[in-house]
């Protein structure tokens, strides 16, 4: 077995208590609708899983709280700025630390390296993560790791750059593809209906 990344208990503990100080934060800011550019109208809040971290002892999950509002041009929903990339089950700085290490080691160090600084997220994500299209990643060398300045900035501002990544999500979805809902994993279009047939909507 692959001996693992030497991890300071200084940094660990930074790494958990910068995730921690997010929990329970609310993003609620958007101008226009990214789809159409049409003007929003409030529609509700959804909780979505930030990270699972963890002490050695305990497992726990951070959340934070997500607006959603209705395109009156388009009629689509509209998440508010927030720290996720589209298609993703962690925070933006989680997946770039996983994209980071990966770049360093095997996904499956990776995880366990992850695992030490805190974080838990299994090899085959740290795989996925990877893969993905982000944009250049702005990393740092902290006690001997380079890890993504995001994660060091924790607790993040609202704006984040994850936001310009939907644009061409959003053509994706234009294209013929269904747009999964992150937490849940039912398509977006089946969600749509349901708000349709309720005739009204869901309450903050």
């Amino acid at each position: 077995m692959t001996r693992p990344v030497p991890i300071a208990p200084m940094m660990a503990d930074l790494v958990r208590k910068g995730i921690a100080a997010v929990d329970g934060a609310t993003f609620e800011e958007l101008g226009r609708c990214p789809h159409c550019g049409g003007p929003l109208r409030p529609h509700d809040y959804r909780r979505k899983r930030f990270a699972i971290i963890t002490n050695g002892a305990t497992v726990r999950d951070v959340r934070v709280r997500v607006k959603r509002f209705r395109c009156n041009g388009c009629g689509r929903l509209c998440y508010a700025d927030s720290p996720f990339y589209p298609g993703t089950r962690h925070g933006a700085p989680i997946v770039e630390l996983a994209a980071v290490l990966a770049e360093q080691m095997p996904p499956g160090r990776a995880a366990r390296t992850l695992e030490r600084l805190g974080i838990v997220l299994d090899r085959a994500t740290v795989r996925e993560y990877a893969r993905l299209p982000l944009p250049p990643i702005t990393t740092m060398n902290l006690f001997g790791i380079h890890v993504p300045v995001s994660l060091i900035q924790l607790p993040i501002p609202p704006a984040h750059r994850a936001r310009s990544h939907l644009a061409a999500a959003a053509k994706q979805r234009e294209q013929g593809k269904e747009e999964y809902h992150e937490e849940e994993g039912k398509p977006k279009q089946e969600e749509d209906r349901a708000d349709r047939e309720r005739g009204r909507e869901q309450p903050e």
